[in-house]
């Protein structure tokens, strides 16, 4: 290679998060390709060559790509079809003209769905209060968090927020509004399971016998669970 067609690089890629099984999208800026180019490729994992572009306008998709890729409207730009976790790594668009040159990286990872999450909540009170344990279970961890609620409020006394799973997802616990919440979500996908809580030993705390006391705190929970994948 001549001293002409160094190939010049771009210092950054684009992380692109994919669900298992969807789509995904690489453009390329027509403004940024030169008018003189001889060449236009797009590339996975820097060798295997997925489509060519032709200054005469035609372009040719590989033969193992052919029905996996559809070609754009926006010209050298394609979309990449019913992506595998095998697809994840590196798609690589490069331009021959006086030199070569980078024009667009994209770090493609194709992940699977979140799984399903459970929560539980164990209840204890005294004459002033009322304390809820919650421990939020995915994916083979789980986090447990305390809330002291008093006064119609409920802050969040010890344990853990959040975590991360095995998969490499987020676990989150948390408390919003009148509902416990428990959150398993990665980047194209999210399910959660909350508790909305009735407070009545917040409204009673203090008025019943000591023999009552026990019994002051009644929780109503009404488990709710949602699965959202997010689009791609």
């Amino acid at each position: 290679m001549s001293l002409l067609h160094i190939l010049l690089r771009i210092d950054a890629f684009t992380s692109v998060f994919v669900r298992k099984g969807g789509d995904g999208f690489l453009n390329v800026s027509e403004a940024a390709v030169p008018k003189d180019y001889h060449l236009l490729l797009w590339k996975f994992v820097t060798d295997d060559v997925l489509v060519s572009f032709f200054p005469s306008g035609k372009s040719s998709v590989r033969g193992a790509y052919v029905g996996r890729i559809d070609l754009l409207e926006q010209k050298y730009s394609i979309k990449l079809k019913n992506l595998q976790k095998s697809d994840s790594g590196l798609y690589t668009a490069i331009v021959t003209a006086s030199s070569e040159e980078v024009l667009a990286e994209y770090n493609v990872t194709v992940q699977d769905p979140v799984g399903r999450v459970d929560l539980t909540v164990f209840v204890s009170s005294d004459s002033s209060s009322c304390n809820l344990t919650a421990t939020c279970t995915a994916d083979g961890a789980d986090i447990s968090s305390t809330f002291g609620c008093a006064a119609k409020t409920c802050p969040q006394e010890g344990g853990e927020g959040s975590k991360v799973t095995k998969s490499g997802a987020s676990l989150h616990l948390s408390l919003s509004g009148s509902s416990i919440v428990c959150n398993h979500s990665n980047q194209v996908s999210w399910t959660e399971k909350t508790t909305e809580i009735d407070h009545l030993c917040l409204k009673n705390a203090g008025n019943f016998p000591t023999p009552y006391t026990l019994n002051a705190c009644m929780l109503q929970m009404k488990m709710t669970s949602m699965d959202f994948p997010f689009v791609t």
